[in-house]
């Protein structure tokens, strides 16, 4: 979408809210840590990085008495115009967070995206799509209605990708990623992996760091869709977290060639089956899921 469509749905659309308004939804949505956020800089092959927003003078000081520089108004704002690109850490001291992203890159990221989008729908929950940087893949948004330990978040995720995979199959799912939080516990003195935020200026008027709809079209009024957003309840993660996948119905009989492998024709079973196969036969081996990138 080209720039002047951008900045004119900007003013036209958003000029309900109030600076302070915007900066407290901004917030309220994406409620990381906001004592320590992530600050970027270009390295010398002239990619984004961040690194966390201590103060002046913190390479001088040992760890434990760095401080660093919290996540004010005025920061948003600069992130708002392009004049910085911010990131945020989703995880809480306590190893909480009130929300997961699942990150899809390059590969089949708008069918992956829409699948999991999909399967949400049919479990009455809602994933908020964010078109990243690049503008070559997605951010996955589940907002929930109180913090959640990480490792609860990480197991929701988890199920969602199974259950996309399932409903899938023909889908490598290879665009994914990560989750963020990328971690169920953080060690002493340690961030955990940073998320950068929507809505960065100049990506923005790219129509990139924004929300779309299931034809990948950002929403005119952004705000207002923040102010929409459908948060989960605990109780929806906690049911999807507990059912097991050894309760799927197989076929009561299968056909296969074996040889020095065990084979069967794709066409002959179910997705769901065909699935709970491949978990079945990878269940000692841990190098399965980290091949899906899940671990």
């Amino acid at each position: 979408m080209e720039r002047s469509r951008f900045e004119e749905m900007f003013q036209l659309q958003s000029s309900h809210l109030t600076t302070q308004e915007k900066s407290q939804l901004f917030t309220s949505v994406f409620a990381g840590r906001y004592d320590v956020y992530a600050k970027n800089f270009i390295n010398e092959q002239g990619k984004i990085q961040y690194f966390p927003s201590y103060d002046y003078g913190w390479k001088q000081l040992p760890p434990e008495k760095r401080s660093f520089q919290t996540l004010t108004n005025s920061v948003l704002k600069s992130h708002f115009r392009g004049e910085a690109a911010i990131g945020i850490f989703p995880m809480h001291l306590d190893d909480s967070c009130y929300f997961l992203v699942l990150d899809l890159d390059e590969g089949d990221w708008k069918e992956a995206g829409l699948t999991i989008r999909r399967i949400a729908r049919e479990l009455q929950m809602e994933a908020h799509l964010e078109i990243s940087r690049s503008g070559y893949g997605l951010h996955i948004w589940f907002f929930f209605e109180e913090a959640i330990l990480s490792r609860k978040a990480r197991l929701f995720g988890k199920k969602l990708l199974e259950l996309a995979m399932q409903e899938s199959m023909q889908l490598s799912f290879d665009s994914f990623d990560r989750m963020f939080p990328n971690q169920d516990v953080l060690s002493k003195g340690v961030f955990g992996n940073l998320i950068a935020l929507p809505f960065q200026g100049e990506a923005y008027h790219q129509g990139r760091t924004v929300f779309v709809d299931e034809h990948f079209q950002p929403y005119e009024d952004q705000w207002r869709y923040l102010q929409e957003i459908q948060r989960i309840s605990t109780a929806k993660v906690a049911l999807l977290i507990q059912e097991e996948l050894g309760k799927q119905e197989l076929d009561k009989e299968l056909k296969v060639v074996l040889s020095n492998m065990i084979q069967l024709e794709k066409s002959s079973v179910t997705s769901k089956a065909l699935f709970f196969l491949k978990n079945m036969a990878s269940f000692s081996n841990p190098e399965f899921y980290s091949g899906l990138k899940l671990e």
